[in-house]
Formats: structure tokens, sequence, C-alpha cells
């Protein structure tokens, strides 16, 4: 932790500025230590990274084996890769890397660290960088050389920053994840500056109707509960297969005379675009569809419901590879006298 996160972050539960205590230095970074509110709440630092969870009994066990299922995951896909800069900006369209310059960012949910670092090197002022599960532990090893990155364990229901304080607030692929998305999702609109922006991306419920009734089932009764080098194991077949059939038969099929006969292909669009990536990807991919305890699937009409209940303004909803929806706003007046934030 760098001293810059003492002036952006607060105690989740009252909201009031955190002092260090007894820090253990490492050069600008503060590797041990402790962060105390003025009511006493004491929070620790551990190998670089302050805990500001919430109280154990707040986050339901559906939630933490969520959590702790994405940390196995990120602790052993923590490659990255050139490939995460044209993957992120697809979710986050018609955002550009301009978005976040300048700026102070907050990743709500930021795994192992590969879309936080794009903002810092697109330019952010300072990043943010919020998870629940010890994925933050591979986030801040992927993200240390980086000085405007903050990597902090929390709870995206108990945010430990001020109200209307972030310029930009951003969560990809984990709202879904999450207990209650639309709460959720509120959360990080009221940590967002007036006039500031938000940006989701979530499954879709349209078009992923053979994962609703066919993979799920699967997860709910037996991956989500298996051990995670079994699924790891079990993920590598599907996804040699994957990457074979949409290298063989859907790249091919994508483009000149053939792709009348491409575009009748069965999830074309998405089969396409992720046969591109390395095998380790598409093996975390299929990895990541077999592991949550939790995870829904979101119709349009519910999706945009989240940034119309709150009057936001400029909104955009975006249908990303006919799977999935992705969303951006800037955040309004109204919306932060809502939510309690002005």
């Amino acid at each position: 932790m760098r001293l810059r996160a003492l002036e952006l972050i607060v105690c989740p539960r009252t909201r009031e500025p955190l002092t260090l205590r007894s820090p253990r230095m490492e050069g600008d970074e503060v590797m041990e230590g402790e962060l105390v509110s003025p009511r006493g709440d004491v929070y620790p630092i551990i190998r670089g990274v302050p805990r500001l969870l919430p109280d154990a009994d707040r986050v339901s066990e559906a939630a933490q084996r969520t959590v702790d299922r994405f940390g196995e995951q990120w602790d052993e896909f923590d490659f990255m890769g050139p490939h995460y800069e044209e993957q992120f900006l697809g979710w986050i369209a018609p955002n550009r890397p301009e978005t976040f310059k300048d700026q102070v960012v907050l990743e709500g949910g930021c795994g192992k660290g590969r879309h936080s670092m794009l903002a810092a090197q697109w330019g952010a002022k300072d990043v943010l960088a919020f998870d629940l599960g010890s994925a933050v532990d591979t986030a801040y090893r992927n993200c240390r050389h980086l000085p405007n990155v903050h990597v902090i364990q929390a709870d995206l229901f108990h945010l430990p920053v001020r109200p209307a304080s972030v310029d930009v607030a951003f969560s990809v692929g984990v709202l879904h994840h999450t207990p209650n998305p639309s709460h959720c999702f509120r959360e990080l609109v009221k940590s967002v500056r007036l006039g500031g922006r938000v940006i989701a991306w979530v499954y879709g419920r349209e078009n992923n109707g053979w994962i609703i009734y066919g993979v799920n089932p699967l997860r709910l009764a037996l991956t989500s509960k298996l051990p995670h080098r079994w699924v790891y194991q079990m993920a590598k077949v599907p996804a040699a297969v994957l990457m074979a059939v949409g290298r063989g038969v859907y790249q091919p099929l994508s483009k000149g005379a053939l792709r009348s006969v491409g575009d009748k292909l069965f999830y074309r669009e998405y089969i396409t675009h992720i046969s591109r990536f390395p095998y380790d990807e598409i093996h975390s991919i299929v990895h990541d569809h077999l592991i949550p305890p939790i995870a829904h699937y979101i119709e349009r009409e519910e999706f945009e419901s989240w940034f119309t209940a709150l009057r936001l303004e400029q909104v955009r909803i975006g249908w990303h590879n006919e799977n999935s929806w992705r969303g951006t706003a800037v955040v309004s007046e109204w919306a932060l006298k809502e939510l309690g934030a002005l």
C-alpha cells in the first residue's frame, strides 16, 4: 500500500478517515501495519494489501464461497497478456482509454488486476482496485510496479470510499456473481461524483439458454463443489475442443465467400471472438463458468432498469458478442441524492 491510498479510502463501517499505525515499509510501500478509524476499528495491512473487510456475518456463505473460488482461479491463471486490451475495450465500449486519463478510478471486483492495470497504463491518476477475495494478492503482484494502482480487499456492498468521490467506477464480469447485482451496481454509482461515469458488463440471459439450462445445473450440483484442481483438469478438454473448433471451423467461415454459412453457426460471435485468444485464456474462460456458486444471467430490460431507475444520463446499453450486456452512463444529481451521496 502506498501512502497516497490514505487520501482515497475510509473506514467501510463509519466512512471516516483511517490512520496508519505501526507500518513496516519497503521503499515507498507499506507492507505490514494497521489502519485505525477514529472509533477504534482496526484493519490489518498484510503483504502490502489493506484488508478493509466487513463483519463476517455480513457476507453470505454462497458469496464467500464464490469469492474463494475466484481467488483460487486467479492464483492459478495469474498471467497477463496483450489480448486483454482488446477484450476490455469490447466490454466497456463505447468508452476508450481516454475515459480513464487523469481520473480517480474504482474497479469493483479486480480479480487478478488485469483491468486496473490497463486503466493505470492509460493514464489514470489513481486506480482503486477492490476485491473481496484472496485474488487481491494476485492483483497486488501483477500491479505492484504501477504506483497509481492501490489494491484493497473490500466488499463491494460496503465500499471503503467516500460517497461521490471517484471520477469513474467500473465493474466487468463481477456484478452477476454477487448475491444482489442491482444493489451492488447502486453502490458503484454512489461512489461516483456528479458528472462522473459508471461502466458495467454482465452476462446476458438472452441467447444463453444452453448455459442456463445445461451448464448451470452441472455447475450448481457438481463443479462448484469440487476441489479447484479437479475442475482445473476437467476444463482442459472442453477448452481444447473450443479452441480447435473456433480456429478450424468458425474463423474460416467468418469471412469471405463462406460468411453466409458461418453466420448460421451456433454461438458464432462469441466462439469466433475467443478462439483468437491463447489456449491458457480459453482454459480460464471455461474454468470460470464451472466454479462459482453464484452466477446470474440478466435480461436487457432488467439491466437497463438499473440505469433508468437512478435517472442516469447519457445511458448507452450494448449487446456484446450476442451473449452479454455492457452499459455506461453519466452520474446525475438525482441519482446521488436518491442514494444519499449528496
